[in-house]
């Protein structure tokens, strides 16, 4: 098979060589998961990452959280913020098991906006010293920046260590702390900046966006994801379907379960997604530890399908976020083939489940809450996972011979 599908028949395939036959008999075939709005190196809380841990428990402890999403199925993820390009290369070379990661690296961020954890005693820090960076900064989760100079080069900073696509903080919500509603950290002349660099390295730019005056000033510039816009209205979402703007917006916030919030401006958002039909990928935005990060996920599936339905959040987390892994056009690190779909030439990223998702999308780990602290189940019904052509996991019968 290699990295690719070699063939697709309606008939047999004859048998070669050493390869391993799977039945998969009454079960469903289907494309690997893809997580377009993960943070693999947010491994614990922000206390713990500021004070407690270092590289090294970072390191390890994602590591463990990539394995456990490759275990629940999903084959590729998009990582928007976090120093994940050591992951990432491990993980390329066969070291670890783990998604195939498309890292953002250092989220780029104004002084004081919501990815700004220093203290407000550092306000006055010396922008020329390195050491004077706060910790988290200095470990690669974010960039602190000012004025198009700054930008441009935390942007190409960021392109030269080997990032997939940027990520900028263009906005925030009324629930994001520092942060005050309708607020626009950056000016239009520094998110074009940002947005700029990324184009013309091959590449592209997605933002923490949420009003529409935020979405509006990023797209205009010319950015292609927008994160959360949960406060999204017709103009603002009609302009992104004609702009091909894709939509990253995970839904499990919307759970009374899980509510962060006042969510009332967020109500029309599920109505303008039926009405307009965005490019809306599959996004969990989970965070913490190997647990928490896979109760999240199961609970994301659940709801997104309550909300949009089961084939639409399938599609939303195989062959749309598969158009937006290739967004990354020159900067892509994952050449070969398409993703998210099973067609003659795509990356052989393939699940086999026991039953019909597009039916019962539990039996892909849906679960409705994700604050109960038992550890999550394997999930048994996803019989064989595959990546790049290898299998990660198996528990149906093996058939070496030809007949």
């Amino acid at each position: 098979m290699g990295q690719q599908i070699q063939t697709i028949s309606d008939t047999k395939i004859p048998f070669q060589g050493n390869a391993v036959r799977i039945d998969a008999t009454g079960f469903t075939l289907m494309p690997g998961l893809i997580e377009s709005h993960g943070h693999l190196a947010h491994v614990a809380s922000l206390e713990q990452l500021k004070y407690q841990l270092d590289w090294s428990d970072i390191g390890v402890r994602q590591a463990a959280i990539a394995k456990s999403w490759l275990l629940d199925g999903f084959t590729t993820i998009r990582d928007v913020g976090g120093p994940t390009l050591g992951l990432k290369r491990t993980i390329d070379a066969g070291i670890v098991p783990g998604p195939r990661i498309y890292s953002s690296g250092a989220i780029i961020t104004p002084t004081a906006g919501i990815e700004d954890y220093q203290s407000v005693n550092a306000r006055t820090r010396n922008m020329t010293f390195a050491n004077d960076r706060e910790h988290l900064e200095s470990l690669g989760y974010y960039s602190r920046v000012d004025g198009v100079a700054q930008i441009l080069t935390a942007t190409r900073n960021n392109l030269g260590s080997g990032v997939s696509q940027i990520k900028i903080m263009a906005g925030a919500s009324a629930n994001d702390g520092k942060a005050p509603a309708a607020r626009l950290p950056f000016r239009p002349e520094e998110i074009k900046a940002a947005v700029n660099v990324a184009t013309d390295s091959g590449t592209y730019a997605s933002a923490h966006v949420y009003y529409p005056v935020q979405i509006n000033q990023f797209i205009e510039a010319g950015g292609m994801s927008i994160e959360h816009a949960r406060a999204i209205d017709n103009p603002t979402m009609k302009k992104v379907v004609n702009k091909g703007v894709f939509v990253s917006v995970p839904l499990r916030a919307l759970s009374k379960d899980n509510s962060d919030g006042d969510n009332s401006d967020q109500q029309n958002l599920l109505q303008l997604v039926q009405k307009h039909n965005p490019k809306m990928v599959f996004a969990t935005d989970a965070k913490g530890s190997v647990d928490n990060q896979a109760r999240q996920r199961r609970q994301e599936l659940f709801e997104r399908a309550r909300l949009l339905g089961n084939f639409a959040t399938l599609k939303s987390a195989t062959s749309v976020a598969g158009e937006l892994m290739q967004l990354s056009e020159h900067r892509n690190p994952y050449k070969l083939g398409k993703l998210g779909v099973i067609e003659q030439g795509a990356y052989a990223d393939l699940l086999v489940v026991a039953g019909n998702p597009l039916a019962d999308i539990s039996l892909l780990g849906a679960r409705k809450s994700w604050k109960n602290k038992e550890s999550p189940e394997p999930i048994d019904t996803i019989k064989v996972i595959i990546k790049d052509g290898k299998i990660v996991k198996n528990i149906v019968r093996r058939r070496n011979q030809a007949n």
